[in-house]
């Protein structure tokens, strides 16, 4: 059951009939798709997974700057009459994620500042339940505007949205793959991810980064992962890296559930940024005010 206020539809996960080597997609193939952007520049791609709530990485977060994410189109750089451009009101990265060099809980969600409608070219996908596993070799797809060659400066990006089918690898197998290729010992992939390959180097890129890894799962579509990172781009026989969504859904119907008492009317966020007695740990406690209604998220910490 959908947590109050979180807007999940029942019929997601269906459509109207960052990729190395991918292909152009067509129309409506992907309408879950989005492009977060700064000042009109795409940085990063993103999945609707409710008519206010936008899925992505934490590593595409950069400080307190004002993004608006754009929904609705496989241009990014246009605006057709389908799309929809929404300012991000909040955003929520994982408490755990850290951006000096671990990769693990690399996800984040980010609030919109008013409800989208759907339409041909606009629905959510479907995420998995918490216990679901993706099995290793399924095919599944990956999207975005990212580069379409590792070589390739930012701005020769794809205006159109690219697309490239990816075979899963579960993540205890793609660290034996990555140990190999790079002669290390070390295992980089950590539980909570997972891998995808193509046999002809067809990846997701810079700019892909905090899109959607889906796939057709009893005729519905459900993202498996959000783009994270990769050794390099499309480079034959090393997969790419997911976070894999079903390990942290309880973490994302957390989220939303806390955001069910917000009042629908005209709130104020304030972001206070308090210090924990362990060697400076940062924690953010966003108070949210409102006419009728108000909310604190509180955490706690005993010295």
């Amino acid at each position: 059951t959908p947590p109050a206020g979180s807007n999940f539809s029942l019929s997601c996960g269906h459509r109207s009939s960052r990729i190395v080597g991918g292909r152009p997609a067509a129309e409506r193939k992907w309408p879950w798709q989005v492009s977060l952007q700064i000042r009109n520049e795409h940085i990063c791609g993103g999945s609707l997974i409710s008519n206010r709530w936008v899925l992505t990485a934490a590593h595409c977060i950069y400080g307190h700057l004002e993004y608006i994410v754009k929904l609705g189109d496989i241009e990014v750089h246009h605006k057709a009459k389908t799309a929809a451009a929404v300012p991000v009101l909040d955003i929520v990265i994982h408490q755990d994620y850290s951006s000096s060099g671990s990769t693990s809980n690399d996800i984040a969600l980010a609030l919109l500042a008013f409800p989208v409608n759907y339409s041909t070219h606009i629905q959510p996908v479907c995420l998995p339940e918490k216990t679901f596993m993706v099995q290793s070799d399924t095919k599944c797809w990956v999207t975005g505007w990212g580069k379409l060659s590792e070589e390739d400066p930012e701005d020769l990006a794809p205006a159109k949205l690219q697309e490239a089918e990816q075979s899963i690898i579960r993540y205890e197998r793609c660290n034996e793959v990555l140990k190999e290729k790079l002669s290390t010992k070390t295992n980089l992939v950590k539980e909570g991810a997972v891998c995808g390959y193509n046999k002809e180097g067809k990846d997701s890129c810079q700019g892909d980064s905090g899109g959607p890894l889906v796939c057709e799962l009893n005729e519905t579509w459900m993202q498996v992962g959000i783009v994270s990172w990769g050794i390099g781009c499309g480079r034959k026989g090393f997969p790419g890296v997911y976070t894999e969504v079903s390990f942290y859904k309880d973490w994302v119907i957390r989220q939303l559930s806390q955001a069910s008492c917000w009042d629908s009317a005209g709130f104020l966020i304030f972001s206070l940024y308090l210090y924990s007695c362990r060697e400076g740990e940062r924690l953010l406690h966003r108070v949210f005010t409102s006419r009728r209604a108000w909310c604190l998220r509180v955490s706690l910490s005993v010295c």
